[in-house]
């Protein structure tokens, strides 16, 4: 499994840098926009929707949500939008501490309107997000690849660290893997990793322990979206989103993190500041 993670890592990395760095906006808008519907293929799957007509209706529905989303409305405040979802996803988890209200929300996660409306909005406002960081001063691409490699190192840093210090369960009741000593593990890892970049694109009006928060508060909404896409996998008594990826499952099993980590970041750097 390590040899396949790798393999495909060692593909797609190279793919992933050029479309953030090489590729123009509208490219990359159309790349994002291609990964969103393979996730959304992936998460009406994974809730149970096995006709592929109804998965592709739900498909070209996002199409038009995401059309609308990207040409007729207010970038900031779709973002703002994401930011009040994963609130109210992490209220969402928070809930399956108790007993009795978790088996009340596995049901509300059982429901398939529930999670096709659920996958478009939060699908969506992932695009939006990653565009305006995509367009945000003239290095927009360094913002998009700093959140990526914080969210990849803060999973990496958490694995090796649970896996060696786990004792105490983070979330047990919704993924009983997950352990405090791992988040911290993936904190660290990230937070070396930000040190690094402010010194190399120091922002403008933010400083040192303003952007390690910003680091911080990133790495908490990657684990909420993670923790969010382990809910539905729950209550659907499913290991893996997909197959498309050896080694890693599918895309949105990737991606669950970014998902919640790209419109978080994007949302606290518009209100932050900027960059030169």
């Amino acid at each position: 499994m390590l040899k396949q993670r790798l393999i495909t890592a060692a593909i797609l990395i190279p793919l992933v840098v050029w479309a953030v760095f090489a590729s123009s906006l509208t490219i990359f808008t159309t790349l994002i926009v291609a990964v969103a519907l393979l996730a959304a293929w992936e998460w009406h799957q994974m809730i149970g929707i096995q006709s592929p007509g109804m998965r592709v209706m739900l498909a070209v529905d996002l199409i038009i949500v995401l059309y609308l989303a990207i040409t007729q409305l207010n970038p900031y405040f779709i973002i703002s939008i994401g930011i009040l979802i994963w609130l109210i996803a992490l209220v969402l988890i928070l809930g399956f501490s108790n007993k009795s209200l978790a088996e009340r929300l596995s049901h509300v996660f059982k429901n398939k309107v529930f999670g096709a409306i659920s996958s478009i909005l939060i699908l969506t406002v992932f695009v939006v997000s990653s565009i305006t960081l995509k367009a945000f001063s003239e290095v927009g691409a360094f913002l998009f690849f700093f959140v990526m490699v914080t969210v990849w190192l803060a999973d990496t840093g958490g694995y090796f660290a649970g896996k060696r210090y786990g004792k105490n369960a983070l979330a047990p009741a919704v993924s009983p893997n997950k352990t405090w000593e791992g988040v911290a593990g993936g904190v660290l890892l990230a937070s070396i990793w930000a040190i690094g970049f402010y010194w190399v694109k120091t922002p403008t009006t933010i400083t040192l322990f303003e952007w390690l928060l910003l680091a911080v508060v990133t790495v908490a909404a990657s684990i909420i979206g993670d923790l969010f896409e382990s809910l539905y996998k729950r209550a659907f008594s499913v290991k893996d989103s997909g197959s498309l990826l050896p080694g890693h499952g599918g895309i949105l099993d990737r991606l669950d993190s970014l998902i919640a980590a790209v419109p978080v970041f994007t949302f606290l750097m518009l209100i932050m500041g900027g960059y030169k």
